[in-house]
């Protein structure tokens, strides 16, 4: 009996270390990051001390869509000055491709010229495997060999490039990629991946586990990126309502009060649908009022790719306080916020790079500086 309790005490701190380490971790020990403040400066986690990110995502766009339907949520998110990134699906079930010519084609690249992304989603969005339910037929990476899906993203990487369309992140078709998917999307350079599941256990984003995940992150210790997306609320068609609206917002203001990045799952129909847009609207309405960056996924990536490595140092001499910048990537940080805390003794600062080159000086008494590094 002894030994049984002791085998049920060791599963429980198992489980409850697993589950603090991936799920729990960015509300214990905040943004994964090489510097956040010390006792003479803060910098800001986000361009423009920003607290925290809103993205717009749409999945499914395909060359069956009707460009229209882009159109309208790219009206509604330029009014909101919110970036959009569509998923795309190059090949749609094998026989809808994506071309240049074609009027999604045209739609999708007037976005990118507007600021908005263009990102890959699988290439048919469609399984060979036979059942009844199609979702498990939509789970087009499942049980997919490392060498299978390695030729399926490479061929809708193509499909896309043909069409002028540069894809930098991609998201897997109904929650289908697994630790080969990461390892096939590390070697071919993307930046990013985002999903609505969590590697290890790839667990849907739902609000007990992934409203506790609120930065970027390396899956497997890859160099590839992982921007963890928050569930759709744009499914419910005719049913949406001002309950979808509130338990948005909700969510939202947790990532928001925890300084996350909230990146929000849509489909191209079910927003297209309905009270789809007029949701949309009103959470976008709701968002304006907050301290917020408006990035696509790329800029993101980019930018943490770069934030995550950056190192400091401070040190006060005399009436002066030097801040030492250590950059950890090619990445560019524009408009870095320095906060410079209180000091009665010190009256001027200096920031500097590793090679000692002087970046920006001038008074404490500023508080927070802008730079370019």
């Amino acid at each position: 009996m002894l030994l049984w309790l002791v085998l049920g005490a060791a599963l429980a701190i198992s489980v409850a270390v697993y589950i603090t380490h991936y799920y729990y971790r960015d509300l214990l020990f905040g943004p994964p990051v090489d510097f956040d403040e010390d006792h003479f400066i803060e910098i800001g986690l986000y361009p423009n001390g920003h607290r925290g990110v809103l993205v717009l995502t749409c999945d499914d766009v395909n060359a069956a869509t009707d460009p229209g339907k882009v159109d309208r949520l790219l009206e509604v998110a330029d009014r909101f000055d919110t970036k959009t990134v569509f998923f795309v699906v190059p090949f749609y079930k094998g026989r809808y491709m994506v071309t240049k010519d074609s009027g999604i084609g045209g739609a999708l690249r007037r976005g990118v010229e507007r600021g908005h992304e263009v990102a890959l989603h699988g290439l048919t969005h469609s399984s060979p495997r036979k059942g009844l339910l199609s979702f498990r037929k939509a789970r087009e990476l499942g049980d997919l060999s490392h060498s299978e899906q390695k030729r399926r993203i490479k061929k809708g990487k193509r499909i896309l490039e043909a069409c002028g369309l540069q894809a930098a992140g991609f998201r897997s078709p109904a929650f289908s990629a697994s630790i080969d998917t990461l390892r096939v999307l590390d070697m071919e350079e993307f930046l990013y991946s985002s999903d609505t599941r969590i590697y290890p256990f790839m667990l849907m984003s739902n609000k007990r586990f992934c409203e506790s995940l609120y930065y970027p992150y390396h899956p497997e210790g890859l160099s590839i990126l992982d921007l963890t997306t928050n569930g759709d609320y744009f499914w419910g068609y005719s049913a949406l309502g001002s309950e979808d609206l509130k338990s948005l917002k909700h969510r939202f203001d947790r990532f928001y009060e925890n300084r996350g990045s909230f990146v929000l799952l849509s489909h191209i129909d079910p927003i297209n649908s309905g009270k789809g847009l007029w949701v949309l609207e009103q959470f976008l309405e709701y968002a304006q009022g907050k301290d917020l960056w408006r990035p696509t996924l790329k800029a993101l990536a980019e930018w943490w790719l770069a934030r995550e490595v950056l190192f400091a140092t401070s040190e006060a001499r005399e009436d002066t306080l030097y801040v030492t910048l250590e950059k950890g990537s090619e990445f560019p940080l524009n408009n870095l916020s320095i906060r410079l805390k209180p000091n009665l003794l010190i009256k001027n600062y200096k920031i500097m790079d590793v090679n000692q080159v002087l970046l920006k000086e001038g008074k404490l008494s500023e508080g927070t500086v802008t730079i370019n590094v």
